[in-house]
């Protein structure tokens, strides 16, 4: 007779953006993907429980708990063995889904303008338009063998709220 089931689990967050939580995340145990599998063996998790995270200095894997469905927090496994709940900063949500490339497209084309062609700033945008542009192109071929999970929280965490501040800045005073 087959043992018991575990039953049908989703994580709060698809990915945990480590950049937006706020607190001392010091103690949040992190690592590869096999290492964590064998910590949720060892004290019962769920092995849906391991989810990836991204932060600027990389991205790997931590033990998030997905009994509070709230987008503002994120509950996290510590080196400690248990769980621990974090806020996360104002507005970290909206910068987890990407805005439609064109807004993006429309940035690059505002530093082009701000920015004289052959220096550092202008070919650093005009890689990130490319690079972009390839992302666009994987996601919509859908037979492609990347998760492009990551990229995505990646490039929404750092361009959108620079995409929003520079296509809608906010009107002078004219005093």
């Amino acid at each position: 007779m087959p043992g018991p089931t575990q039953p049908p689990w989703t994580p709060q967050h698809k990915t945990v953006p480590m950049d937006y939580v706020d607190g001392d995340t010091k103690d949040v145990l992190r690592g590869y993907h096999y290492e964590l599998l064998a910590e949720c063996r060892k004290h019962n998790i769920h092995r849906k429980s391991v989810t990836p995270y991204t932060s600027r200095f990389g991205y790997g894997f931590v033990i998030q708990n997905g009994e509070f469905h709230d987008t503002n927090h994120v509950t996290l496994w510590t080196k400690s063995g248990y769980y621990q709940r974090f806020p996360l900063k104002a507005g970290a949500a909206q910068y987890r889904t990407l805005m439609h490339l064109t807004k993006y497209s429309r940035l690059m084309e505002a530093i082009e303008d701000d920015y004289p062609l052959g220096s550092l700033t202008a070919e650093l945008a005009a890689t990130l338009a490319q690079i972009l542009q390839l992302w666009a192109t994987a996601k919509d071929d859908r037979n492609n063998s990347l998760d492009l999970r990551p990229v995505d929280e990646i490039v929404a965490a750092r361009l959108n709220p620079f995409a929003k501040a520079w296509l809608d800045p906010i009107p002078q005073d004219d005093d």
